[in-house]
């Protein structure tokens, strides 16, 4: 079973066939990022669309028991995302609402400081606020995974000690690797591991190191990692973008806040040949191989981490 932590395309049913040309059985796919709550609901709305015209090869799923019935079907099935909390305003009731629809993952900041805390690109990092407390307890009884990927330092290690049930890196890499920001220092790998979590390592060529990086260096990182925290603890999040037009970028790392001149619009950095997308995931299993992984800790590596984790925290707290 493969299984990517995290991928924020602009679907289609072109889209759907290219991913699961690389043999990818479950995506934990982005439906919101700078939404408000009706936004947010409008984007949930339309995937549901989506799904229905092409529920021969594609379905929502929110259960460990529907990720297997998708994978038994052979259509590729969808965890529901948010890379951010602004969806949910400062009411706790919002997480399980959201989880009724389908949202079983929610990353607690995005590209900016929001009320539970701070963004990984802000110059000073105040932790994981009061609602954020709060926000963290209504997500562990709601059953929904907590993402801390674009979360600052000291936010994220407030909330892996906040938190009730393992918490996810869905998306980074060590800063040690690549250094930017938006990856994770040792001390926050291992706080995340240490209490049951999984960091997806990302392929997204900016947090890397670029295009030229190979696949051997990248496996090699997976497996310092590995042993660093324990192969049971590494995963892999493409962050894959595909079915973008190259402008959309612009969009997704600022939002409203900043909008810069049409000259300075970002555009999509070239990906590495050996993972242009989701549709070489074959590559990544062949690289674990090569570097050394056993054959239990490559499936885990390539999804079956991902899928103790689903089942450790879709059962929720609430009871």
């Amino acid at each position: 079973m493969i299984i990517d932590g995290l991928q924020i395309n602009d679907w289609s049913r072109e889209v759907i066939r290219t991913v699961r040309s690389g043999g990818v059985n479950i995506v934990h796919a982005t439906v919101g990022v700078w939404e408000d709550l009706g936004g947010a609901m409008t984007r949930i709305g339309a995937f549901r669309n989506l799904c229905r015209q092409n529920s021969d090869i594609v379905r929502i799923v929110g259960s460990v028991d529907e990720i297997r019935q998708a994978v038994a079907d052979d259509v590729l099935g969808i965890v529901l995302g948010f890379q951010n909390s602004t969806m949910l305003g400062d009411d706790p009731e919002m997480a399980q609402m959201f989880a009724d629809v389908g949202v079983r993952v929610v990353q607690l900041t995005y590209n900016i400081a929001n009320h539970l805390g701070s963004s990984c690109w802000e110059p000073r990092d105040a932790g994981l606020t009061r609602v954020g407390h709060r926000m963290v307890e209504a997500l562990n009884d709601a059953g929904v995974l907590i993402d801390i990927s674009h979360v600052g330092d000291v936010t994220g290690l407030d909330a892996v000690h906040a938190s009730a049930l393992p918490i996810a890196v869905t998306h980074g890499n060590q800063r040690s690797f690549c250094d930017s920001p938006r990856n994770k220092p040792d001390a926050v790998i291992d706080a995340v591991a240490g209490r049951g979590g999984v960091i997806g390592c990302t392929l997204y060529p900016l947090f890397m190191g670029g295009a030229d990086v190979t696949l051997n260096e990248y496996c090699s990182m997976l497996a310092a990692l590995a042993d660093r925290v324990g192969a049971e603890h590494v995963a892999i999040g493409s962050d894959a973008v595909v079915g973008w037009q190259s402008d959309a970028l612009g969009w997704m790392r600022s939002g409203r806040w900043d909008r810069p001149e049409p000259s300075e619009i970002p555009v999509f950095p070239p990906w590495p040949a050996w993972f242009s997308g989701p549709q070489d995931f074959a590559n990544l299993a062949h690289g674990l191989d090569e570097i050394g992984f056993s054959e239990v800790e490559r499936d885990g590596v390539m999804g079956g981490n991902w899928l103790r984790l689903f089942e450790t925290v879709f059962r929720g707290t609430a009871d």
